[in-house]
């Protein structure tokens, strides 16, 4: 079944019209997403703040290299492991790709995390691809791909939705015009559920600007948007957030991580206005 999938992409990467996450290439992707049968040893689910709350991380790797240069994906899934996140939007992550030692990130970090993991796409880079990944620990019902506007490079949008709410991970372009019409997808796509959404990820965007002003009015900024969150070893500006619809913010926080990539991995715990999210935890 594993190899028919991958046959169909090969020959038709935005199949059935994008709906479908574009994999990594490579022996392990699938369409079904990317799934350790067990959470890694040492696995942290950290405090509860109700049976109905969700912790949800947004994160920008860096393909698991760190600001001392050096690449260690153990110490990536250690950040998460420790956050206790169970829905986690990833940025900068590589699929097979010459720079990373042709491994699959996406699919590692959800063995070392014991979480179902999902890549798309943005670009093709190093002889593999390279774009974003959604982890979380309950299962997907459907996945969805959407290419964004980026003028110095490809950029995406993954959807991920769950029994009880949507979760997108997303890296918005360096120019301001793509980002604005980025924001305009993301908001459309949201209207198409019925669900509470969830869209984390690096928007290249500061507080106050036209991107997140337009994101703000269409949704709830589950982060407190000014904490600072790049670069990771001397923040000196927020371009990394959590918006929500049909959710709000309990508890956010900017972890304290200054070494295990370029920027710092957001926290926010959510509960959902409107549905029930006890399946999720």
């Amino acid at each position: 079944m594993i190899k028919i999938l991958i046959s169909l992409l090969m020959l038709c990467p935005v199949w059935a019209q994008g709906q479908v996450v574009a994999a990594a290439a490579s022996q392990a992707a699938n369409l079904e997403c990317c799934a350790a049968a067990k959470p890694a040893a040492g696995a942290q689910s950290g405090p509860a703040a109700g049976n109905d709350t969700l912790r949800v991380m947004a994160y920008n790797i860096r393909v698991g290299k760190g600001m001392d240069l050096v690449g260690d994906l153990e110490r990536t899934a250690g950040v998460i492991l420790a956050s206790g996140a169970r829905v986690v939007m990833l940025q900068e992550v590589d699929s097979v790709t010459s720079r990373t030692g042709r491994m699959d990130q996406a699919l590692e970090l959800g063995r070392l995390t014991g979480m179902h993991a999902l890549f798309a796409s943005a670009i093709d880079h190093a002889g593999g691809k390279y774009g974003v990944a959604l982890l979380s620990k309950e299962k997907p019902l459907s996945v969805k791909r959407v290419p964004l506007p980026g003028r110095e490079e490809g950029r995406v949008l993954l959807i991920a939705e769950f029994d009880n709410f949507v979760a997108a991970s997303t890296h918005f372009s360096l120019t301001r015009q793509d980002r604005v019409a980025s924001a305009k997808i993301i908001i459309e796509e949201a209207a198409r559920y019925n669900k509470p959404v969830l869209v984390g990820g690096d928007f290249n965007a500061q507080p106050g600007s036209q991107t997140i002003e337009l994101l703000s009015q269409n949704f709830n900024m589950l982060t407190d948007g000014v904490t600072f969150t790049f670069p990771a070893n001397e923040p000196d500006r927020c371009i990394d957030y959590i918006f929500g619809k049909g959710f709000r913010a309990v508890h956010s926080q900017v972890l304290d991580e200054p070494v295990a990539s370029d920027h710092r991995p957001l926290v926010v715990h959510v509960v959902a206005e409107c549905a029930n999210l006890q399946n999720a935890e």
